[in-house]
């Protein structure tokens, strides 16, 4: 194969830079060349056209002006291409009526016409459009057959030639607008795929809102719970120090097992916020109930006296429901040990009453005055606050406040169904004390 030359190879364009240069020119240049080169086109065929035919004149004043009134309109015919199709339709037959040799241009011009208004109207006008040509092309020829100028098999052939122009221009408009259909639906289906990844956006930043305000609520339950029972320990180990050594063993063995359990607290806490979408990471499963054991002997081991009476038969809570459950019962007596202190009683009760779970924690107050520990806990950190908030995320009722006979009481309803759909203020059934229902759970 012979090397192409350096010339060649520069003078040849790209196809890609030919299309931009040739979409890059206005289409009414386009246009006007289309109908500059018809008119010279049809000057040099009338001029040559009595030499081929006789039967047609010679170039004259008259058709000098209808072979520019049948071309040169071509120029707007993207602009008005019904008027610039009228103009051809009625140029042609005075063309066909003074027997100008005209009239053979005309037959292009008006064909570029027609399937210019057919591809650029609806359906009716087109039909219109149409007919109208079927009409001019029936004068024209009438004429033409009567003065024997053209055969009748020229007359069908160019009425059947018309006919496909139109519906050439008929497919294309459908085609366009099916097109121009498509494109906006495709809008409109990209328009709601915005909107709906903006509601998932939404969603998702309020669920990690939520999540990370739940992490917090596990990550100061932890960190109470632990700090209260390490300083209690610790505070009890100072006082027997050289008197009790094994106790004093006994309390570092406790604050260390807590502090060791609390730190795992922690880091599974914070590895589930630095967790990411793609990480395979095990974390340890959250307590519940059912590691309340564990919680009591904690407490115990702190100096408080712990009792618990579980109630509950022959039923399966819901997850997020034993979860709750345990931290309430967690903050009551971390609660407790902060404020009642060492040689304290307490008791813990869980039952079930009609579609009502109840957790009630009560204790003596240790020998202080029930007015004065109510206020302490009341304003004493995030405790009842955030006991509230678990409650109130399951549409349960929370009742706090001092006993009759000293002490302090936390009471938490929480319904089975854990859906929070159930009304505040409505009890379980048979009485708000807890002492009217049956234990149906």
């Amino acid at each position: 194969m012979a090397a192409q030359s350096p010339s060649q190879s520069q003078a040849t364009l790209p196809p890609s830079l030919l299309r931009r240069v040739v979409r890059g020119v206005d289409p009414h240049l386009w246009d006007s060349a289309l109908a500059f080169v018809l008119c010279a086109a049809g000057f040099v065929y009338v001029l040559a056209a009595p030499k081929a035919s006789p039967g047609w004149h010679g170039l004259d004043a008259v058709g000098a002006v209808l072979l520019l009134a049948m071309t040169l309109p071509l120029a707007a015919v993207r602009s008005h291409p019904r008027v610039v199709f009228a103009i051809i339709g009625v140029a042609s037959m005075l063309g066909a009526a003074f027997a100008e040799p005209a009239i053979n241009v005309g037959y292009w011009c008006g064909a570029i016409a027609l399937f210019v208004v057919a591809s650029r109207s609806d359906i009716w006008r087109s039909l219109l459009s149409g007919m109208m040509a079927s009409i001019v092309l029936i004068v024209i020829f009438a004429i033409l057959l009567v003065r024997d100028s053209v055969s009748p098999w020229f007359a069908a052939a160019s009425w059947f030639g018309f006919s496909a122009v139109w519906l050439a221009g008929v497919i294309l408009h459908a085609y366009r607008e099916n097109v121009r259909e498509a494109r906006e639906r495709a809008r409109a289906e990209r328009e709601r795929a915005d909107l709906y990844l903006h509601d998932l956006e939404m969603r998702a930043q309020e669920a990690v809102a939520l999540e990370r305000s739940r992490l917090a609520r596990e990550l100061h339950d932890v960190v109470g719970h632990a700090l209260n029972v390490v300083v209690l320990q610790a505070g009890a180990a100072q006082r027997v120090f050289d008197t009790r050594p094994e106790t004093v063993r006994e309390s570092l063995g406790s604050i260390e097992a807590t502090g060791r359990q609390a730190l795992g607290d922690i880091e599974r806490l914070l590895g589930i916020l630095r967790a990411e979408a793609g990480d395979r990471e095990e974390l340890g499963p959250q307590p519940g109930l059912a590691d309340m054991p564990g919680l009591v002997a904690q407490v115990r081991e702190a100096g408080v006296a712990v009792t618990v009476d579980d109630r509950r038969t022959n039923v399966d809570l819901p997850s997020s429901l034993d979860r709750s459950g345990y931290r309430i019962v967690q903050e009551a007596l971390t609660n407790t040990l902060k404020h009642a202190g060492s040689g304290a009683r307490a008791s813990v009760r869980l039952s079930c009453h009609g579609d009502w779970f109840e957790i009630e924690c009560a204790d003596d107050g240790g020998g202080r005055p029930a007015a004065g520990q109510f206020n302490q806990r009341l304003s004493g950190g995030r405790g009842l606050l955030g006991m509230r908030e678990r409650v109130a995320l399951f549409g349960g009722e929370l009742e706090v406040g001092p006993r009759p006979d000293g002490g302090f009481r936390v009471l938490a309803r929480l319904p089975l169904d854990g859906t929070g759909t159930l009304q505040r203020g409505v009890g379980p059934t048979g009485g708000t004390n807890g002492t009217g229902g049956s234990d149906d759970c």
